[in-house]
C-alpha cells in the first residue's frame, strides 16, 4: 500500500519554501499572483496529469477521480468557491464538480489497471502539493482514497519517482516565488520612500 506520507509530507516540504504572505489561499490575490507570475508551474502539473490520462480509455475512471478530487478540494473551508473552481480546473484540466454522495470506496470497482491507479494517485498528489497544507478532513479523505486504489509496491515506486521529479519542479517554483518576493519588497520600499518624499514636499508648501 502506498505510504500517505509520500504525498502529504513532500507537499509540506515544498510549502515551507513559499513566502509566508503567499500561503493564504483564502485570498484570491494569491492565486491570481501565482497564475500571472508562474504559469509554467500550473502548466507542469496540468501537462503531467494530461499525459497520464491520455493513455487511458476508461472514461469512467477519469470521471470518478475528478469527482473524488473535487470532493477533496471542497473540504477546504479556507478557500473561496471561485478560487477552488479556478484552482481545480487550472491544475486538472477538468470541471470542478464535487458530489458528496459519491465516496472514495467506490473507486475500487472503477479503477483497476496500474495506469489508472497511477493517474488517480498523481492527480491527488499534485492537488495536495499545490495546496501545501490540508486539514484533518482532507487528510482522512486522502487515506481513504489511497486505500481504495489498492496500489502495489511496484506502482508505489513509480509514483514516488514521479513525485521526485515534481518536487524538483516545485523547488524551482518556490525559488522563483522567493525572487519575486524580494522584488515585491524592494518595490514596496521604493514606493514608500517616494510617498514619504512627496508628503515631505507637500508639508513644505
Amino acid at each position: 500500500m502506498i505510504d500517505l506520507s509520500i504525498i502529504v509530507d513532500g507537499a509540506r516540504r515544498i510549502w515551507d519554501m513559499i513566502p509566508q504572505y503567499l500561503r493564504d489561499w483564502s485570498k484570491s490575490e494569491v492565486l491570481k499572483f501565482i497564475r500571472e507570475n508562474i504559469p509554467d508551474f500550473f502548466n507542469f502539473c496540468k501537462g503531467k496529469i494530461s499525459s497520464l490520462w491520455a493513455r487511458i480509455t476508461n472514461k469512467k475512471a477519469k470521471e470518478a477521480v475528478d469527482t473524488a478530487t473535487s470532493n477533496f478540494l471542497s473540504l477546504n473551508d479556507q478557500i473561496p468557491l471561485d478560487v477552488k473552481k479556478d484552482l481545480f480546473e487550472q491544475i486538472t484540466g477538468s470541471q470542478y464538480n464535487p458530489n458528496a454522495n459519491i465516496t472514495t470506496q467506490g473507486l475500487t470497482e472503477i479503477i483497476r489497471t496500474d495506469e489508472e491507479k497511477k493517474a488517480a494517485a498523481m492527480q491527488m498528489a499534485y492537488l495536495v502539493a499545490v495546496l501545501g497544507q490540508i486539514n484533518q478532513k482532507q487528510e482522512a479523505m486522502v487515506k481513504e482514497y489511497v486505500s481504495a486504489l489498492k496500489i502495489t509496491e511496484e506502482l508505489r515506486r513509480e509514483i514516488k519517482n514521479e513525485l521526485f521529479e515534481a518536487e524538483k519542479e516545485f523547488v524551482r517554483f518556490a525559488e522563483e516565488l522567493r525572487r519575486l518576493d524580494e522584488e515585491f519588497k524592494s518595490t514596496s520600499f521604493e514606493t514608500a520612500m517616494a510617498k514619504k518624499a512627496a508628503d515631505d514636499i507637500i508639508d513644505l508648501i
